[in-house]
């Protein structure tokens, strides 16, 4: 049954960590909010042009490289975000206790913009980079490199990042669907192992997201633009 208010799923949840596994460790639970990215220039060309003007004329120029936010994308990760985790809150939430980003421009910018000043932790955001899109020859899935980064998002703790430029990226290779989801099961045993808290929200990318839906839950999902995606899931 689906619990009928925040408080009945916290006893809910805490519950299941009380639970053990067949080795007789207990469960590790964590409730994760993703947050799938607001309108980056890429989705908003992708609209306007279509898909075949796009993939042969802008999709692998440097036009589109790490494609930030549109205007439109910023104001809709303001409209939609406060007030909707205001609301949340308001009923019994618990409150967001870590904030997680992909290292792409475009997500970073709709953690800064979709929530209130006081509705997330005073800390710097966490960077993971497993939770990117698909590391294909499109330019707008290329992240920076990391000093700039850092000099541009000075509220970003990228300290698990090494490489200085994008290792990941390819010019000639596209991630298959059992690629992504290898992806998805590594960044799921990097999230248990260094994010300790239990509420946490995950701004990311619609392939990682769809993927490590499928390989947790077994389930389809299409989160669009600014969506979220909140599950409860399990340590593998």
């Amino acid at each position: 049954m689906v619990p009928s208010c925040w408080s009945e799923f916290q006893h809910k949840v805490a519950q299941l960590e009380q639970e053990k596994r067949p080795d007789g460790t207990l469960r590790q639970i964590k409730v994760v909010y993703f947050l799938r990215h607001a309108e980056g220039t890429h989705n908003e060309a992708h609209g306007k042009y279509g898909s075949p003007r796009w993939e042969d004329e802008f999709a692998r120029t440097d036009a589109f490289l790490d494609a930030p936010l549109t205007a439109f994308g910023i104001k809709d990760a303001q409209n939609k975000g406060p007030i909707s985790v205001r609301a949340e809150l308001e009923q019994g939430m618990p409150p967001i206790e870590r904030v997680v980003v992909s290292p792409i421009s475009r997500a970073i910018q709709t953690a800064q913009n979709f929530f209130a000043k006081e509705q997330v932790p005073d800390e710097l955001f966490t960077c993971i980079e497993s939770c990117r899109e698909t590391f294909d020859c499109h330019t707008c899935n290329k992240r920076r490199p990391l000093s700039e980064l850092k000099q541009q998002f000075p509220d970003v703790d990228f300290s698990s990042m090494k490489d200085e430029e994008d290792q990941l990226w390819s010019k000639t290779h596209r991630e298959t669907t059992e690629e992504i989801q290898k992806r998805a099961r590594e960044f799921l045993l990097e999230f248990f192992c260094t994010i300790p808290e239990r509420y946490v929200v995950v701004v990311a990318h619609l392939s990682i997201i769809e993927a490590i839906c499928a390989v947790t839950l077994g389930i389809e999902v299409r989160p669009s633009n600014c969506e979220v995606v909140p599950i409860v899931i399990e340590a593998l």
